[in-house]
């Protein structure tokens, strides 16, 4: 698995590297028009970007020259199904809208599961030099560092982030982040579903909720946050799988507590989809 792990970190730093320097160039587009940054701040925020598909290309490449009889599932291009347990599942550029704004916060997830069961997390925020490695049963750790989730224990006291994922309109998510907010320290909104998982497993915030997200969004961050001590569950409190599509990932010490206030405000949950949705 060791040797997993590094293909993983080879692939995600390939591609944040190309993503920061065209970043720090400004050198980005909607796919198919060029775009000024400032200017389209209107723009949804499921867009794909030119980065998006370069990324994607450098990660598949690496991925058929260094593991050729695994599956590949990513954003951009879909399963590729080579009938194998193994499936490595990415998101070349976590965070679209923002790279696409000039804004810092993006990121490459790169996850491998066996059986749907991830055993390979890594995720690289290029602009914030940060890599997160997590191994099944062997920690996560942030540039080296074991990486370990927050001791707050005091709900009230907690910080929060969200994600409103693939949801449609954002009414599901401003009455989650209405019904949590009113009663924690803070809940802020970074941009990118794997950073703010990694923020849960560096200890950075308490707790983390997203709604109708996709597999390649969160399962590198996952399997972090779970290696780190924390705990992830659907808004029932049952075991997140590859084809939930929302899901809570916590300390492990708040998670009841952030349930019973899901719950209370009624907040639906959404059925799970086939993993190559």
């Amino acid at each position: 698995m060791r040797y997993f792990a590094d293909v993983a970190v080879e692939a995600a730093t390939r591609a944040g590297q190309h993503l920061v320097k065209n970043f720090r160039n400004h050198q980005a587009s909607v796919y198919g028009a060029n775009i000024a940054s400032v200017s389209n701040r209107s723009l949804s925020k499921a867009v794909t970007s030119n980065n998006d598909h370069e990324a994607d290309e450098i990660v598949i490449g690496l991925l058929r020259e260094q593991c050729p009889e695994h599956n590949i599932l990513t954003e951009e291009t879909g399963l590729i199904d080579n009938g194998s347990r193994y499936t490595w599942i990415i998101d070349p550029l976590d965070g679209s809208s923002n790279f696409l704004n000039h804004n810092p916060f993006f990121s490459v997830s790169v996850c491998l599961a066996y059986d749907d069961e991830p055993i390979t997390g890594v995720i690289f925020s290029p602009f914030l030099e940060e890599l997160v490695v997590a191994r099944k049963d062997q920690g996560c750790t942030i540039n080296g560092r074991p990486a370990s989730v927050s001791g707050t224990e005091t709900f009230e006291k907690s910080y929060m982030v969200g994600c409103p994922g693939g949801e449609k309109n954002n009414v599901r998510f401003a009455e989650m982040e209405y019904a949590l907010h009113r009663r924690i320290k803070d809940f802020r909104k970074i941009g990118s579903a794997a950073i703010e998982c990694y923020m849960v497993a560096a200890g950075r915030v308490d707790g983390f909720t997203t709604l109708n997200i996709s597999s390649w969004d969160v399962a590198a961050g996952v399997l972090c946050v779970q290696e780190a001590g924390g705990r992830v569950t659907d808004f029932h409190g049952n075991p997140w799988t590859l084809e939930q599509t929302d899901l809570l990932v916590s300390n492990g010490v708040v998670h009841d507590t952030i349930l019973e206030t899901l719950g209370e405000a009624g907040i639906p949950q959404l059925p799970t989809v086939p993993l190559t949705a």
